[in-house]
């Protein structure tokens, strides 16, 4: 699990909006990270907090 897995999720999900829709229709929690492992995504809850906060830091956006 790595911070680096969570921000290529992060991209993914802001440049495919066909893997957005299915990651956002799964019908439940499970469902969602069985997805997620299944296309290479390897991250915990925490790990993906610390993606975001490296992309805020990145483009200079204040966390609302």
């Amino acid at each position: 699990m790595t911070v680096a897995s969570a921000k290529a999720y992060i991209q993914r999900m802001r440049e495919d909006e066909t893997f957005r829709r299915t990651v956002n229709d799964c019908e439940d929690e499970a469902a969602n990270w069985a997805f997620l492992r299944h296309n290479g995504y390897e991250f915990s809850l925490q790990e993906f907090k610390a993606a975001q906060a490296e992309i805020y830091d990145e483009y200079g956006i204040t966390p609302l």
